[in-house]
């Protein structure tokens, strides 16, 4: 079900990219970097890098496709006195919508994104190292600004990502000792980047 809404919504990106080539049509492409933590006790802030593909329907909405990657590390004290080390990475991969509220040089705007969440743990007890995979829709609300400057447009946002279905993890350590610990299912992230192809400022 998951994969389905994923490419369901990839699909949507196309057919709407298709009806805007006979509009207004302009393509961007985006680079940015990003700072995210999840929302667990002994979260660490940990860098992250994206990219994506926008097509702007107007010079106010633009939906296309993006793809990051971002560290995660956090510590979880178990009640029996573990301590759980947590290293590994989220990589979302989404669909994207922004709706630009000006057309001037300062572009605030409000967004959403929605696919699928593929992450990547290795969790450390006892110097014994776990690993864990998996992938879960995830969706993320977004505000930010871009400034206009020809047809670049620098940006930066502030996102919500909701992971859903996201399980904690667990471990047998020795006769019978199991080990549970938690897994992110929200996560805060403030992205900073550039998109070349930016719509110009209205004369």
């Amino acid at each position: 079900m998951k994969t389905i809404r994923f490419y369901a919504s990839m699909a949507l990106v196309a057919l709407l990219a298709t009806f805007s080539t006979k509009s207004f049509a302009q393509v961007g492409f985006t680079l940015h970097g990003t700072a995210a933590a999840p929302n667990l006790d002994g979260a660490q802030v940990k860098p992250g890098v994206g990219a994506g593909l926008k097509v702007f329907l107007g010079p106010n909405v633009a939906v296309g496709a993006a793809a990051k990657y971002i560290a995660l590390s956090y510590d979880y004290n178990q009640s029996v006195g573990q301590n759980v080390e947590n290293k590994g990475s989220l990589v979302p991969i989404t669909g994207t919508l922004d709706i630009f509220l000006t057309s001037g040089v300062v572009r605030p705007y409000i967004g959403a994104e929605a696919g699928a969440y593929i992450r990547n743990t290795k969790a450390t007890i006892l110097g014994t190292e776990y690993k864990n995979s998996r992938t879960n829709f995830g969706a993320a609300p977004k505000l930010g600004v871009a400034f206009a400057l020809g047809g670049v447009g620098l940006f930066a946002e502030g996102a919500y990502n909701f992971i859903f279905g996201n399980k904690d993890g667990s471990a047998n350590i020795g006769s019978g000792n199991n080990i549970n610990w938690e897994n992110p299912s929200k996560l805060w992230a403030v992205n900073v980047g550039v998109t070349f192809g930016f719509p110009r400022t209205n004369p």
